[in-house]
């Protein structure tokens, strides 16, 4: 596997997501790794985020490395001041102050959170809106690490491969009432049975 195509964990100061109810960074269980790997969860929600089933398949890496420089220059700027005109009652809820709310104004990242790319770029995303959600970065490691980089490592990227996504709709993220929630699973696996899956 490419290492660029995973997450770096970032080095913290004490548990910068307790505010969150995270679990400090401690690593999953290897059993929980492998059953991950396989696209195996016992949950279907994590961090408010659902998992549905999504084809990650690697664009030729001029045409990455040209979207990963238009998301810092045009992409990121533009969107935080979008998000900062449209939605400043979600990113106050989210924690962001006066002082955050007007560098994003300005187009510019503040401090302890991250616009995601909800399929990455290096999976075939775009650097269209729909696509980003501004979050906590804590809780946006927590997808990449606990989700997605246990599934695509070691995988063939550029033939593409069937993951478990966690996706939102939204643009703001929201602190869900749980990080991780499992859906009732009886009833989703009678709708695959019906759809032969």
């Amino acid at each position: 596997m490419v290492k660029e195509y995973t997450h770096t964990k970032r080095a913290r100061r004490g548990n910068a997501g307790a505010q969150y109810g995270y679990n400090n960074g401690r690593p999953a269980k290897t059993a929980d790794k492998e059953r991950a790997a396989r696209g195996q969860f016992d949950f279907d929600v994590i961090n408010g985020f659902r998992l549905k089933e999504v084809e990650f398949k690697s664009p030729p890496k001029k045409q990455r490395e040209a979207m990963r420089e238009q998301f810092k220059k045009e992409v990121r700027p533009a969107f935080l001041k979008y998000v900062a005109e449209h939605f400043e009652k979600e990113l106050r809820a989210m924690g962001i102050s006066d002082t955050g709310l007007a560098t994003m104004r300005k187009g510019y990242s503040v401090n302890g959170y991250n616009v995601h790319h909800k399929l990455p770029i290096h999976g075939g995303g775009t650097n269209d809106f729909k696509n980003l959600i501004i979050m906590p970065i804590k809780p946006h490691d927590e997808l990449h690490h606990d989700v997605i980089d246990p599934q695509i490592k070691n995988q063939n990227l550029n033939a593409g491969v069937k993951i478990k996504l966690p996706w939102s709709d939204d643009m703001v993220w929201k602190r869900p009432a749980r990080p991780r929630e499992q859906l009732n699973t009886a009833v989703v696996q009678m709708a695959q049975k019906r759809q032969g899956r």
